[in-house]
Order: C-alpha cells, then sequence, then structure tokens
C-alpha cells in the first residue's frame, strides 16, 4: 500500500491511498491520519479509488479515526470507494455513518 498526502486550502487534507489495505498497511494509515491531526487538519478525505480491498482491521481504523475527529468537531469524508470497498461498507451498515462521495470537489466542500 502506498499513500500520498495532498493538503488543499482550509487546511483539507486528502490522504490517496493505492493499494490494499490490510495488516500491518492499516497501522500505517492510522499513522498518517494521526499525523494529518497534529499538523492540524480540519477535515480528513480518505481517497479510496486504488483501494481494492480492505480487512476488518482498516475498518476499525477508520471508524476509530471518524470517533475520534467528531469529538474534535473534525471531518472526516470517503472518496470514491471502489465496488468490493463500497460493498464491505454497505453489508456492514458503516456506509450510513460515512460520508461518502464520488466527487472531490463535493467531499471537500460537504460540510459548507
Amino acid at each position: 500500500m502506498d499513500i500520498n498526502v495532498v493538503v488543499r486550502e482550509k487546511n483539507i487534507s486528502i490522504i490517496r491511498i493505492d493499494g490494499k489495505i490490510i495488516g500491518e498497511s492499516s497501522n500505517t494509515l492510522k499513522r498518517e491520519i494521526d499525523k494529518q491531526i497534529r499538523n492540524g487538519a480540519v477535515q480528513i478525505i480518505l481517497d479510496l479509488s486504488a483501494v481494492p480491498l480492505m480487512d476488518s482491521s482498516a475498518l476499525g481504523i477508520i471508524v476509530a479515526a471518524l470517533t475520534s475527529l467528531k469529538k474534535k468537531e473534525l471531518k472526516l469524508a470517503l472518496l470514491k470507494p471502489q465496488k468490493a470497498v463500497s460493498d464491505v461498507l454497505r453489508i456492514t451498515r458503516l456506509d450510513t455513518i460515512f460520508e461518502i462521495y464520488e466527487d472531490e470537489q463535493k467531499a471537500i466542500t460537504f460540510d459548507e
């Protein structure tokens, strides 16, 4: 798994993930999310367009991140999940708690 971060206007961090989020890569993602929060991100967008698969530990990390961010009145959105990831989110009903977008600009402006 590779991670590339783009910081946009208004301290919005877009974390672009390429590859499967399984096993140890879940912890890598957690460290990156924590780093973006420490660096002052007010919103984090996880770009899942290049993620074909994520395991339960990855889901746990993302749910924990959402909970942590909400407590700090910060935002988290998911961008362009592939079908397999969308299916997992739907089956686990996590699609009801996450803001999920197909358009990056809409994800950036979802709280406006």
